[in-house]
Parts: C-alpha cells; structure tokens; sequence
C-alpha cells in the first residue's frame, strides 16, 4: 500500500518533486525565465498570449534589443513594431497595447514598472498572470503563475473543483495555489515554471502520461481511476 501523506506534508512532496523535474526536464533556457528586468518578462507575456512559445522565440530576443525600455517603443512607429511582431499575429491589436501600456508607464509611473500588483493591473492588457510573473520573476516576491495548466494539475492531484466558468478568476483557486509556492524565491520560480512544463509535457488535456508522472503516487485522480 502506498502511503498518502497528509495535506502539508503532501504540498512539501509535490513542491519537492516538481522542483526536481523541473531541473532534470525544464525549459530552463527560455530567455525571459533568465533575467531580472521587469520589463523584459512584461514583453514576455503580452507576446505570449494567443501565440506559441516557438514563434515567440524567434522574435523575442531582437524585440528586446530594439526596444530596451517603454521609452525605445514610443520612440518607434506603429509600422516598425507591426512589421517587427508580424509572425506571431494579431500584429495590430498587439501594437496598439505595448504602446499604450508604454505610454502610462512614462505618464504615471516615470518609465518604472510597477512592482505591485494592483498598479501592475492598471497597465492594459496585464491580468493576474502577468502581473505574477512579474513580481515573481524581476521582484523576487513568490506568487504562483496560475493559468489553464497549472488549474488542470491542481484539479488533478488535489481534487480541486472551481464553479466558475474562466476557471483563472477564481479567488479561491489563486488562494489555494498561493500556499503551495515555496518561501525562498528562487525554489518559488523553479516549482512555478515547473508545474506548467510538467502541465504541457507529462500532465497533458488530453492522454496525460500518468504511467511516467514522478508524482502518481500522490495524485487524487490516478489513485481513484487505478
């Protein structure tokens, strides 16, 4: 009989495993999960969405060298930007948000970016995703990166249910993954990012590959359906 451990002891286990994984088979080299720079990981995300990690990786590193700071952007024209941002799509809609979120940052925050999170949420296209990679990648604070992935292991190992329909807005989700991020930030970046690798390559939507999952023996769902 495998033994269960009980719910704190069951967190340390999980954060203990998904941080080993991460080492042994995270995408520990994607450029923004490697820099301090608010602004870089700010990027990051807004290019992100609606878009693929590959697509983005062939235009991320040259955003970055052209337009260093929201200052560099607001010097540009809409054209360089577009043209720059093409390849992911949506190249219109995502110019016109950099550039007004640059816009407000040189306004109302002195081309800082801001390090709350409820001054993060005043810039426009930033949720509370974004605005936790922020603090917790370029301001050391642990906050958990909680999306669609991260819910469906969550849903998965500790049997958490959510009654709303965009399952991310749920306080009570956020609450729960909150104690599940370690103190030390660095341990707090690692189990993050690999809670949403080990999301998208062993604990898939669809034909999760449970028998080669490091954290079976404490999942809900695999000791319910074995």
């Amino acid at each position: 009989m495998v033994y269960i451990p009980k719910a704190t002891q069951k967190i340390r286990v999980f954060q203990s495993k998904i941080i080993k994984w991460y080492d042994t088979h995270g995408d520990k080299h994607l450029p923004w999960r490697n820099t301090n720079n608010p602004w870089h990981v700010l990027i990051a995300g807004l290019l992100l969405k609606k878009t693929t990690t590959k697509q983005v990786l062939q235009i991320y590193s040259k955003f970055i060298d052209k337009y260093p700071n929201p200052k560099a952007i607001l010097e540009s024209s809409k054209d360089e930007i577009r043209n720059l941002i093409k390849p992911l799509g949506l190249e219109h809609r995502r110019t016109e948000l950099i550039m007004r979120l640059s816009l407000i940052i040189l306004d109302e925050f002195e081309g800082k970016i801001p390090s709350t999170r409820k001054e993060l949420k005043k810039l426009p296209g930033i949720g509370d995703y974004i605005a936790s990679e922020v603090l917790l990648i370029a301001y050391n604070k642990p906050k958990p990166l909680l999306d669609r992935n991260m819910i469906r292991v969550l849903e998965r190992i500790f049997s958490l249910k959510t009654t709303k329909k965009r399952a991310h807005t749920d306080p009570k989700l956020w609450a729960f993954a909150e104690k599940l991020i370690p103190t030390d930030p660095e341990k707090a970046k690692a189990f993050n990012y690999g809670v949403l690798d080990f999301a998208r390559k062993i604990c898939t939507a669809r034909n999760p590959k449970c028998t080669s999952c490091p954290i079976r023996n404490i999942c809900n769902t695999y000791r319910s359906s074995s």
